[in-house]
């Protein structure tokens, strides 16, 4: 469950190394200021073309003590066979030739006009990370929620994972508990892609105004090839249902509590993978108060890659903008 001194290779590294110059780090710049999970997203390459297949452990092999000269049944564990697969997602941006021209320092201005198409993808790459479900949209990914949406009391299921808070109408959130890591979860990029993200610069083109006449422009082309796979499902915990109208009171759930009960469900899973806890700003502006009141000993303001962040028992706490308030109540 370490977050200290790791050498995982996260998306925001991958991204880095897709293209040269300050275009590039303008985009990863630019996507990470906005998307915490950039930062700490673990991602590996599909196994076969845009699909990635893996296995999750079910239950452990049986063993057993042998005595001399007597041997021992043999045994297998129990696996599931799953596959997930890669979104495509793309976008086109261009502007005026002659504006940009005028502009002097050309390649600046056309990414400052690109930013409003790359937050969107961000954007759409956060929310699909948390919700994004191959029945509704079968060109995207399952996220986690579609994952760990129901609760259970069998401590070998996922849905032991699934902490309820309580809510019982339309005005909850979640806290999220992700380890990331080889053996745990992890984002994808297709087989022999340039690690998912890419930007090619289309050039001076033309294009056709709404009237049909023709002028010059500067086009940038971005694509996001991504998803995501949980081949661990018992080193994440979800805590559901938080009503957010109910923070405070007599009635409000205890998230301290909550939070302790994901910790210790997950830990003994975790350990070979890096936990970030992620909410959004609604329940990161309540832990940061919790944190201050020097009585709450689980809560500490901490410095984390630089920044001053609130930790839970030394585990980062991050805001993630796309975990909604408004999710139905988990069941």
């Amino acid at each position: 469950m370490s977050v200290v001194g790791n050498t995982y290779i996260t998306l925001k590294d991958k991204m880095a190394q897709t293209e040269n110059g300050r275009a590039a780090n303008a985009i990863v710049s630019l996507l990470a200021q906005s998307n915490s999970l950039l930062e700490d997203a673990i991602v590996r390459e599909c196994n076969e073309g845009s699909t990635h297949k893996t296995t999750v452990r079910n239950g452990l092999p049986e063993v057993e003590f042998r005595k001399f000269y007597q041997g021992v049944s043999s045994s297998k564990g129990e696996y599931t066979q799953i596959t997930d697969s890669t979104g495509m997602l793309e976008v086109y941006s261009q502007v005026d030739k002659s504006l940009a021209d005028l502009e002097g320092d050309t390649a600046q201005f056309r990414m400052n006009e690109a930013q409003a198409f790359l937050e969107s993808m961000n954007n759409t790459v956060q929310e699909n990370i948390f919700y994004g479900s191959k029945k509704t949209n079968p060109a995207g990914f399952d996220g986690l929620a579609t994952r760990y949406n129901k609760i259970s009391d069998d401590k070998n299921s996922i849905g032991y994972r699934v902490i309820d808070a309580g809510g019982t109408g339309s005005t909850n959130t979640s806290i999220w508990f992700i380890t990331w890591g080889d053996l745990h979860t992890h984002l994808l990029y297709p087989k022999g892609s340039y690690m998912g993200f890419l930007h090619t610069d289309k050039g001076a083109q033309t294009a056709t105004d709404a009237n049909g006449n023709m002028f010059e422009v500067y086009r940038d082309h971005f694509k996001w090839d991504i998803g995501m796979t949980v081949r661990d499902f018992r080193s994440s915990a979800r805590i559901a249902n938080i009503d957010v109208t109910k923070l405070s009171g007599s009635d409000a759930a205890d998230l301290i509590k909550l939070m302790i009960s994901a910790y210790h469900r997950i830990a003994r899973f975790a350990k070979t993978g890096k936990t970030v806890i992620y909410c959004n700003e609604t329940i990161e502006t309540y832990l940061h108060f919790q944190a201050i009141n020097k009585a709450n000993v689980n809560l500490t303001m901490s410095d984390f890659a630089g920044k001053p962040v609130v930790s839970f028992l030394g585990i980062p706490v991050k805001c993630a903008d796309q975990i909604r308030d408004d999710e139905k109540a988990v069941q």
